[in-house]
């Protein structure tokens, strides 16, 4: 076996960081930073419940076809974001995004607004126009590629022929010049791979295609929250298999691509800091630090019955500049177990999303979830 790296890529002159999808992942020093001058460097927002696919990892358990958040709204947190320094906007969904009634509005809004707007999409729906469409606007496309193999990839999405569709949209996304960026650095096409027992041997194929076609890898390890506490609970990973996977990636990213990244992270060869610069509104309106670290729902951050952080209540800076969320953006400094104190802490927080998950699982307090040490991380 090689060796593993003992620090990150910028003390390795052999090697050079992985390129990033714009607007979607920031280098640990722009997160710290931003977290530091108490500047926002993303806003990642629900727009629809309704969705194409019934896929069973959903977080948001999506479906509701009538479902839709009020675009005003939308205008006002997307203007109130960048006032606090945001550089880009991630439309999340909550379902399928290119199905809300005024996406491409909300698209334009975000591009007139001097912001780059980053898509998560499964890309059913993109068709060749639309596909230009988001090209012309400088937006960044999230995708979805599960897997290679149809059975898989449509048994995860929870609809039949599926594979077939996603594999459609992603096509055109390339055709429209996605996967020809013009900085090889800064990539505009990504594709999401949650991973668990039924596609984790794939997970270099998937790999592989995506640094050979300028497309982000963003190889996700299965949260237990939303539908997967429900149909996938016996195909969670464990640690050996994280690691054993994480390793073997970092070989092909050395040996083919001339790429170095830290092995412990949670997304793998880009780091996850969300907490420190980014805010997550659900369709609600209720706001969380990421999308499964779900504070809205726990009783003890209800007050008769209602969350206490929601923009239809509060303004998007009285939020940010609450006790919770100043909290939730220094959560290094009160991490626990092999977290606390970890000598990458300048570039890693584990993954929080997951630990809060995990913790509220076992009947802990949302603090209390939320700096538990990493579950996924081997280190």
């Amino acid at each position: 076996m090689y060796q593993l790296i003992q620090k990150s890529s910028t003390t390795n002159l052999r090697f050079s960081r992985p390129p990033v999808l714009a607007g979607y992942t920031y280098a640990a020093e722009d997160a710290f930073s931003a977290r530091d001058e108490n500047r926002l460097l993303a806003l990642r927002l629900e727009t629809n419940a309704a969705c194409n696919l019934k896929c069973r990892y959903c977080y948001a358990e999506s479906g509701d076809p009538g479902k839709e958040a009020d675009f005003s709204l939308l205008e006002r947190v997307v203007r109130e974001a960048k006032e606090l320094g945001a550089g880009s906007i991630v439309v999340i969904g909550g379902g399928e995004p290119t199905l809300y009634s005024r996406f491409e509005d909300l698209i334009s809004f975000i591009v007139d607004n001097g912001m780059i707007p980053v898509i998560f999409s499964n890309t059913i729906a993109i068709s060749k126009r639309l596909a230009r469409f988001l090209y012309a606007r400088n937006a960044s496309v999230m995708g979805k590629l599960d897997s290679f193999r149809p059975e898989v990839q449509d048994y995860l999405s929870g609809r039949p022929g599926s594979f077939t569709a996603i594999q459609r949209g992603l096509r055109n996304l390339m055709d429209a010049g996605f996967s020809d960026p013009d900085d090889s650095s800064r990539l505009r096409l990504g594709v999401s791979f949650v991973c668990n027992r039924l596609n984790i041997k794939e997970t270099d194929t998937i790999w592989r295609f995506c640094r050979d076609h300028n497309i982000f890898p963003n190889m996700e390890i299965i949260t237990p929250t939303g539908r997967a506490k429900q149909y996938l609970a016996q195909a969670l990973l464990e640690q050996k298999q994280i690691r054993q996977y994480k390793e073997k990636l970092l070989g092909i990213d050395r040996r083919n691509y001339g790429y170095d990244w830290l092995i412990y992270t949670p997304l793998t060869a880009s780091g996850c800091l969300q907490h420190l610069y980014s805010l997550y509104i659900t369709l609600n309106g209720d706001v969380r630090p990421c999308a499964p670290t779900k504070l809205d729902e726990h009783p003890a951050l209800r007050q008769n019955g209602r969350y206490l952080f929601n923009v239809n209540d509060k303004s998007l800076k009285d939020i940010y500049d609450s006790e919770l969320f100043h909290y939730v953006r220094h959560i290094d400094r009160h991490l626990e177990g092999k977290c606390r104190g970890c000598e990458y802490g300048d570039e890693c927080i584990g993954c929080r999303g997951y630990a809060y998950a995990m913790g509220i699982n076992r009947g802990l307090g949302p603090l209390e979830a939320l700096k538990l040490e990493c579950q996924q991380c081997f280190k």
